[in-house]
């Protein structure tokens, strides 16, 4: 008897260790106000654009997904399209990715919120910028 349960009891452990969190929650640490001087010596930047963030706020999960949902002003007064490009995150490694493949057609001074995925880091995100 004594076998069994400790059989069933590694065996709930093993799927409770490989069974991840998969849901989103809010990184609620505010660093909107804080300077940060990484090194960028690969010279890594957004391409420039007429695309502004509002704001933006920043989730993540258990498994190490960054995602952002961000308010985004196309400033220019003619259509743009935002492009994966055109954003940057700065993860707390100093590290900088855009974020997975997308384009989101804008009208002219447009303001616009859209959920982003900047793939899986063990780190999590500092800031969201664009390069206008």
């Amino acid at each position: 008897m004594y076998k069994y349960i400790v059989s069933i009891l590694l065996l709930v452990a093993c799927f409770g260790l490989a069974a991840k969190n998969d849901v989103l929650s809010l990184d609620r640490v505010d660093v909107s106000q804080v300077k940060f001087a990484f090194e960028n010596d690969a010279n890594v930047y957004p391409d420039e654009s007429d695309f502004a963030i509002d704001h933006f706020v920043l989730m993540s999960n258990d498994n190490g997904e960054r995602w952002g949902i961000l308010t985004i002003t196309n400033q220019s007064s003619g259509r743009r399209e935002l492009q994966a490009k055109h954003i940057m995150a700065l993860f707390a490694d100093g590290s900088r990715y855009s974020p997975i493949n997308f384009k989101q057609p804008f009208s002219g001074n447009e303001t616009q919120s859209i959920t982003l995925s900047f793939g899986e880091n063990k780190f999590p995100i500092l800031s969201v910028y664009t390069r206008n």
